[in-house]
Parts: C-alpha cells; structure tokens; sequence
C-alpha cells in the first residue's frame, strides 16, 4: 500500500529530488540550443510564470476513464489548466486540486479545461484516480498511461516525481505542485507554483497578454 511522504524536509526526498532536478537540468540544457528565442517583452510581473518562450509538448498519447485516447490533439483552441497527481497524494496535493477547482468554478466556459495526469501507473489506472478526485469533491478529466508514457509526458512538462519502493512491497510517491497551463496552440505557456497565489487575476493578465502577441 502507500505510504504518505513525510514531508519536503524528509531526507530521502531532499536526496532524490536534488538528483532528479539535477538531471533535468541537464537535459534543459541540452535542449535550449534548439529552441527559438522569445521575440515577446514580458511584463515584468508575469516573468515569474509566464514560459519563455512557450514551451511545445513532445507527442504523447494518455489514456482516459472511458479508455479513450488523449493526445496533444486535445489541447489545440482551447486554453487547458493541467496538474499531476495520485490517490495517495493527500494532504500535500489539498492546495493544487483545490485551485483547480476554484478556477473551473470561476471560469465555467467552454473554452477551458482542466486534466489531472495519474503518476501512479503500477497501481491504478484513470477510472481509479477518478474515483477518488470525485470521493473528494473535484470533477476533472483523468488521464494516464504506462509507466514509460507517463516518463515522457512528464519530461516534457517538468513535472517532477519519483515513485520509492519499500522493501515490504509499501512505497511512496514524491512529486512537485506545479500547475500548468497549456495555450490554445498546445504550448506550455505558463507554470504556477505552491502557494498558488493569484493565479485567477494572473490567468486573465496571460490570456490579455496572448491575444496581444500571439
């Protein structure tokens, strides 16, 4: 069964998170001399979010609860919020999950949407995560995949999380609360991090921005 992680300060996710983020420095640095410029001046209040320049998904295909394929297709003319999670990520993932939840309330159009990506593929599928983001009040689509899938997806994201095994067949998931959001072209176009803080008005200064630039 899982096991709750015993917090940030815990020694063995200081250990592994220096090595994970070591290594996707790494591979960020390799990628940038592949990557176009930013032509855009970014307001200097939207720097700590907004992605410079916006970030292209690498191809990838999820699964849904109703066992339907997810691909980078669905993103296209719609803006998208996008969190990674589990059924054992309480209480760290409270906070993004319930951000989410806000901001599907706040903008109940139907040019959002909000995807939750299951990271715990050894153990539960998308109806599990499902169920258990409904069991505590969140309606959101599901998607997740195989292990090597969700390894891709996440690389692509920056989206940290490392899965440990226990010798008594317990383990425990580790992971960073970044909330993504994804522009109508299929982009990373923005990254919000704990504690969340007025992301709603930041939202709409990003969306004023785009129509802007874009």
């Amino acid at each position: 069964m899982a096991t709750r992680c015993k917090g940030f300060n815990s020694k063995c996710f200081l250990l592994t998170y220096l090595i994970i983020v070591g290594l996707i420095i790494v591979l960020w640095m390799n990628r940038q001399p592949f990557m176009g410029k930013d032509s855009r001046v970014i307001p200097k209040a939207m720097q700590p979010y907004l992605e410079s320049p916006p970030r292209k998904l690498d191809s990838f295909t999820l699964k849904t609860k109703e066992k339907l394929a997810l691909t980078n297709d669905w993103f296209e003319k719609k803006w998208t919020f996008v969190y990674f999670t589990h059924s054992a990520c309480l209480p760290a993932c409270r906070f993004g999950l319930d951000s989410m939840k806000e901001l599907k309330t706040a903008f109940a159009t139907s040019d959002l949407q909000f995807l939750t990506i299951g990271i715990d593929a050894q153990h539960e599928n998308a109806d599990d995560l499902y169920q258990f983001l409904v069991s505590q009040g969140y309606d959101f689509t599901v998607a997740t995949g195989s292990e090597k899938e969700l390894e891709k997806v996440a690389t692509s994201f920056i989206a940290l999380f490392l899965q440990t095994n226990f010798t008594d067949g317990s383990y425990q998931i580790e992971q960073e609360h970044h909330l993504f959001i994804i522009d109508p072209k299929g982009r990373i176009y923005a990254t919000f991090r704990p504690p969340y803080k007025n992301v709603r008005s930041h939202f709409l200064a990003l969306r004023a921005f785009y129509a802007k630039t874009e």
